[in-house]
Parts: C-alpha cells; sequence; structure tokens
C-alpha cells in the first residue's frame, strides 16, 4: 500500500486543485506587493520573481485576474511556486523594515 498526501478536499498533492490555489495564494501576495507604496520593481532581489512581476503598480493596478491567468499558462510546478511566495513575502518584508541610513 502507498502512502498519499491528501488535502481537506480529498485531492491529492499532486492534484491540480492543489496547483490553482498556490496560484491563487501566489496571485494574492504579488498584489499584496505590488501595491506596497515602497515597491520598486527593479529593487527585486528574485530573477524569477522578477519575470513574473508584471511592469504596473500601485493601488492602480488591479490585475490579479490577468496575473493569475499569467502564472497558470506558465506551467510552474510546486517547487518553483514555493520559491515565488517565499521570495514575495521576503520581499514584502525587506520593503517594511526601517531603510538604512
Amino acid at each position: 500500500m502507498r502512502w498519499a498526501s491528501v488535502d481537506s478536499k480529498g485531492k491529492g498533492a499532486g492534484s491540480s486543485g492543489s496547483r490553482s490555489s498556490s496560484v491563487e495564494t501566489l496571485a494574492l501576495h504579488i498584489g499584496r506587493l505590488l501595491r506596497h507604496p515602497a515597491y520598486r520593481r527593479e529593487a527585486v532581489v528574485s530573477p524569477l520573481l522578477r519575470r513574473h512581476l508584471p511592469y504596473e503598480a500601485g493601488y492602480a493596478w488591479n490585475g490579479e485576474a490577468g496575473l493569475r491567468t499569467r502564472l497558470a499558462g506558465a506551467a510552474l510546478d510546486e517547487a518553483s511556486i514555493d520559491h515565488l511566495l517565499r521570495n514575495v513575502q521576503a520581499e514584502f518584508l525587506r520593503l517594511r523594515r526601517p531603510a538604512d541610513t
């Protein structure tokens, strides 16, 4: 018998439902980063994250739906999505720290 990971909806860990929720979470975190007043695309450290960031930003940006479509179309594996999530969160925390003087 093989053990399999199953989420609360009864789907396996490798199912597309899990992946789509990860893409949804990633899109929400990226949107939060883009709306931060101190966000500057050129200051993002991760080249993989920068590749998936839109060029628009700020409070006027309202493209989570387009971003979700683009991220889903990129066919990212779970490791890449995890990497992107960690980097989005790290960038957001970096923006919240006081500037070095």
